[in-house]
């Protein structure tokens, strides 16, 4: 029984020894590729945006608290803007979920887009260069620069833009 499953244990080794693998640095992909890059600028130009807005409520929320807080003011007109404080700043409030809601998904569709880019051509080439599987290079202690595929990966994922 135990020669038998020493048998079973070799020869799954060796067949496990005869698969030639791949592997993709994701952390170059993100940080060469020019299509990540546009993303990320389009995602940062959102942020600006709504920072944009965020600030204009802000302002607006020190300005009628300086009026508030003023000396010289008659109590009703004191009333009107602390309502127009409190509705400012539930503004703010509602401007600020939204942001982060839609950002959260727009970071969210963008991440998914590249990673199935990614996939699709990791196993492109796989196929093509006879590539039985595809790793992150970190799961491999040792590789030769053969099996790393990430140039050619950005090239491609860089074209499709």
């Amino acid at each position: 029984m135990k020669k038998a499953l020493l048998v079973v244990a070799l020869f799954s080794g060796y067949s496990f020894a005869q698969q030639k693998f791949a592997c993709v640095d994701p952390n170059r992909i993100l940080s060469e590729s020019q299509l990540v890059k546009g993303k990320e600028t389009q995602l940062r130009a959102k942020v600006e945006e709504y920072q944009k807005q965020l600030d204009q409520i802000n302002k607006r929320l020190e300005e009628l608290k300086k009026q508030i807080e003023s000396k010289g003011i008659a109590q009703n007109v004191r009333e009107q803007r602390i309502r127009e404080y409190q509705k400012a700043e539930a503004e703010g409030m509602e401007l600020q979920q939204k942001a982060q809601k839609e950002l959260s998904e727009i970071k969210g569709k963008m991440e998914e887009e590249i990673i199935s880019r990614v996939r699709g051509i990791s196993e492109e080439i796989a196929k093509r260069q006879g590539f039985t599987g595809v790793l992150d290079c970190s799961a491999f202690i040792y590789k030769s620069a053969e099996i790393d595929i990430t140039t050619e990966v950005i090239q491609r994922l860089d074209q499709q833009k």
